[in-house]
């Protein structure tokens, strides 16, 4: 199994180093490059217009020999679905994202709904701050008792079902947009969520 890590613009909190040090690869989109600077990484591979890095970090960048792929500024795709797009055919990975939070809402919503549109979505972990964001169809998951969870529906979902936490659900139908499946509590070390068709973010 590799580990890939794209830090992209916006805000970061959390620590990927607590969870994984070991990469294959490291993005950074754009700005993006200063939580990696932060966190004493090197990236190998910088994508974007480069129109927020500041020239301090490019210059460093530079330096350091790092691949550079920069775009146009007048484009139909975000540098975060272009760092995407260049991770497009990885198998078998877990592909890390920082950065992103507290960021303008467009942003924000943009990052969001575009995780779960891509073929490799479940292979994403999206660390915003103290939280993880990751987009399934079914789960298993090894959790610390009376931990917060919570589920929203990408799609709607045919046939949910939840067990393993204080409100289980059993084969429920929930729509886009519904707020039922929000704010739950795990009361086993074990969760398990599925669904017969559908896309939910599961954040915890």
């Amino acid at each position: 199994m590799k580990n890939y890590l794209i830090s992209i613009g916006g805000n970061s909190t959390s620590n990927v180093l607590s969870i994984e040090k070991n990469f294959e690869e490291i993005i950074a989109v754009d700005s993006g490059v200063e939580h990696l600077f932060r966190l004493s990484l090197d990236p190998s591979t910088l994508i974007g217009d480069l129109d927020s890095i500041s020239e301090k970090s490019l210059n460093k960048i530079k330096k350091n020999d790092v691949d550079i792929m920069a775009f146009n500024s007048n484009k139909d795709q975000t540098d975060f679905e272009l760092a995407l797009n260049y991770l497009e055919g990885v198998d078998k990975s877990i592909i890390y994202i920082i950065g992103g939070e507290s960021g303008e809402i467009d942003h924000l919503i943009s990052i969001f709904l575009l995780i779960p549109s891509i073929s490799f979505f479940e292979n994403i972990i999206w660390l915003y701050g103290d939280k993880r964001i990751i987009f399934r169809q079914k789960l298993k998951l090894n959790v610390k008792k009376m931990s917060k969870f919570s589920i929203i529906p990408i799609t709607n979902l045919s046939n949910l079902s939840i067990d393993g936490a204080k409100w289980n659900l059993e084969n429920k139908n929930i729509q886009f947009g519904e707020t039922t499946t929000l704010r739950n509590i795990a009361t086993k070390d074990e969760l398990n969520v599925s669904c017969d068709k559908g896309v939910f973010a599961f954040i915890y």
